[in-house]
């Protein structure tokens, strides 16, 4: 049996990069495939402004009017047709809300499992829409789209199946190749076990996220992610660090002051010698 997005020589080449202490894996390592196209949503891509997006979505016949508009062709006038209209105009109005800009932080988002797919003070965005049984992050940086990020259930009756390792082979076939195995290891810049695929222009990855019955699916655009480094140019401040004026002030240690006298005597220490 052909199980060979599982190999052997894959797991291993993954622990000795962890052994070794090496970078995290480079994206342009990973198999490639012929197109990761028919992944990507077809009204949208790559360099579109939150607002473009909003548009793809909320326009008149846009993709939410699309889907819900076999519901409306079905009802006659009245209450429930209202209703129905009513919770599109909402999921609208949500979506364009759902635009969280990373500024100073913190965020909602730095407790969730998306927390290390962006930074803060480098013109970075999130926005976010649940449809066709999904949640889908799109992703910005100077108020480009670079990545999007679905949430699918792990489900029998779902697209990918109930489990990682069944959701990775339907996208191996689906992809016509083996992805590349890399275990979780946080210090290598991998949270969660990762499967991952490339084409000419797009990274794909597929993270295990088993424990909350999700699978993430995250596709992104390989220009912006080759020049991440120069994007982000500020960089994280380390919590823990010391103030600069603390700093100063200890640059050549701590010292106690009384440390060079001797201890003061009892104030009672010689009362009371030859009663």
């Amino acid at each position: 049996m052909k199980r060979a997005i599982l190999a052997a020589p894959v797991l291993a080449a993954t622990i000795v990069l962890a052994i070794n202490g090496l970078a995290a894996p480079r994206a342009s390592d990973a198999p490639s495939v012929t197109s990761l196209g028919p992944l990507m949503q077809k009204e949208l891509h790559w360099g579109m402004s939150h607002k473009d997006v909003d548009d793809a979505y909320n326009k008149a016949m846009g993709l939410f009017d699309v889907e819900y508009a076999p519901k409306l062709a079905r009802l006659q006038p009245g209450v429930q047709m209202d209703q129905v209209s009513a919770d599109k105009d909402s999921r609208k109005a949500n979506f364009e809300r759902s635009y969280t800009e990373f500024t100073d932080g913190p965020t909602g988002y730095d407790v969730s499992a998306l927390h290390s797919e962006y930074t803060y003070k480098n013109s970075e965005a999130v926005q976010k829409v649940f449809k066709d049984g999904k949640t889908r992050y799109f992703f910005y940086i100077r108020d480009q789209l670079w990545k999007t990020y679905d949430e699918i259930p792990l489900k029998a009756e779902g697209p990918l199946g109930d489990t990682f390792r069944g959701a990775v082979s339907k996208l191996g076939s689906l992809l016509g190749g083996a992805g590349r195995v890399i275990a979780g290891d946080p210090a290598q810049g991998v949270e969660r076990t990762t499967v991952d695929w490339q084409d000419p222009s797009q990274h794909l990855r597929a993270i295990d996220r088993s424990s909350e019955h999700l699978i993430g699916i995250v596709l992104e655009d390989k220009r912006t992610l080759a020049n991440l480094a120069s994007l982000r140019s500020a960089k994280p401040e380390d919590p823990f660090a010391l103030d600069p004026s603390i700093s100063a002030i200890t640059k050549g240690g701590v010292s106690d002051p009384n440390s060079g006298h001797t201890g003061s005597a009892d104030a009672g220490a010689g009362r009371g010698r030859g009663r």
